[in-house]
């Protein structure tokens, strides 16, 4: 056999070869792609649950403690009970502290360890803002 005979046979089987192999890794590509818009999505969804948490706390907690309002002290110490799955443990004496002081309607002293507590979450977000 001389190569003018054997050189359509090998332009067929290389074609052949690349029919399959084209679309599998371009599926490949495909799916890492997807893979990575999902973690980022997932990502994104923990940040703003994380963000509405401190949020709901700035509102609830804020309002409750300015204007010292009896009525909503169930609603801020849920929003206090949220950030505890959001911020360090050595935070967490804090956020009992404050718990406490709202429970007891002691709203002098709430304000000030709120205070604490909001320039905590000032920081995280600021930290967060950094990282995008």
């Amino acid at each position: 056999m001389d190569y003018i005979t054997i050189a359509p046979w090998i332009a067929i089987a290389i074609t052949l070869i690349l029919s399959v192999l084209v679309p599998v890794f371009s599926q490949i590509a495909n799916n890492q792609f997807q893979l990575k818009l999902r973690k980022l999505d997932d990502k994104s969804k923990v940040t703003d649950r994380r963000l509405n948490a401190y949020e709901d706390f700035f509102q609830k907690v804020g309002a409750c403690i300015s204007y010292a309002q009896v009525e909503n002290v169930t609603d801020a110490g849920a929003s206090i009970q949220r950030l505890y799955a959001y911020i360090d443990e050595e935070q967490w004496e804090l956020l009992d502290q404050l718990f406490d002081l709202v429970k007891e309607n002691n709203w002098k002293e709430a304000k000030e360890t709120m205070k604490k507590v909001s320039k905590i979450l000032a920081h995280d977000i600021k930290q967060m803002d950094a990282r995008k």
